[in-house]
C-alpha cells in the first residue's frame, strides 16, 4: 500500500508543478509558452468567454491572443486550495484562482473556479480539459465576479 501511495503522490506533486508552471505562462502574456500546457489533440474548454465550448487547436489560440490582447499592462494570478487527484495516466486539479489587471482600461481583481483534467501524454501532463467559471445569481442572470474564497484575501 505504501508503494501505491508513494506513487500517487508522486504524480499528484507532478501535476501540481505543472500548474504553478502554467500560472507562470499565464502572467507572462506569452501564447506560445501559454499553448504548450495543452494536448494538441482532443483538447476542450469551458471558459468565461464565448463559445460555449473551444474545441482546442487555433480555436484556443485565438481566445489567448484576443484575452492578453485586452490587458494593459501586467497580469497577476494567485493559485488557491488547489487540490489534485491523480492516477495512471489521469488527473484532476480544481482550485480558486485570482486574476488581477487591467482589463478594457478598467481594474480587474475576481476569484474564479478552476478545474483542469490532465493527461499523461509523452512523459508530460497535459490539459485534456480546462473549466474555468463564476457563480451566478440566478435572480438577475448576471455572474458573480466579486466572490471571494473562504480564508482568501483581496
Amino acid at each position: 500500500m505504501a508503494d501505491v501511495d508513494t506513487t500517487i503522490q508522486y504524480l499528484e506533486d507532478q501535476v501540481r508543478a505543472q500548474v504553478f508552471a502554467w500560472r507562470d505562462a499565464f502572467v507572462s502574456k506569452d501564447v506560445d509558452a501559454i499553448m504548450s500546457f495543452y494536448a494538441p489533440e482532443g483538447f476542450t474548454a469551458f471558459d468565461l468567454m464565448p463559445p460555449f465550448e473551444f474545441g482546442g487547436g487555433e480555436m484556443w489560440r485565438r481566445n489567448w491572443e484576443e484575452f492578453y490582447a485586452a490587458f494593459d499592462g501586467p497580469l497577476g494570478l494567485d493559485v488557491a486550495d488547489l487540490l489534485v487527484y491523480a492516477q495512471g495516466e489521469l488527473a484532476v486539479a480544481r482550485c480558486a484562482v485570482r486574476m488581477t489587471g487591467t482589463m478594457y482600461g478598467r481594474p480587474m481583481d475576481s476569484w474564479v473556479r478552476t478545474t483542469n483534467c490532465f493527461r499523461l501524454i509523452n512523459g508530460r501532463w497535459l490539459m485534456i480539459h480546462d473549466h474555468v467559471s463564476w457563480p451566478i445569481d440566478f435572480a438577475t442572470g448576471k455572474a458573480l465576479m466579486d466572490l471571494t474564497p473562504t480564508g482568501a484575501t483581496r
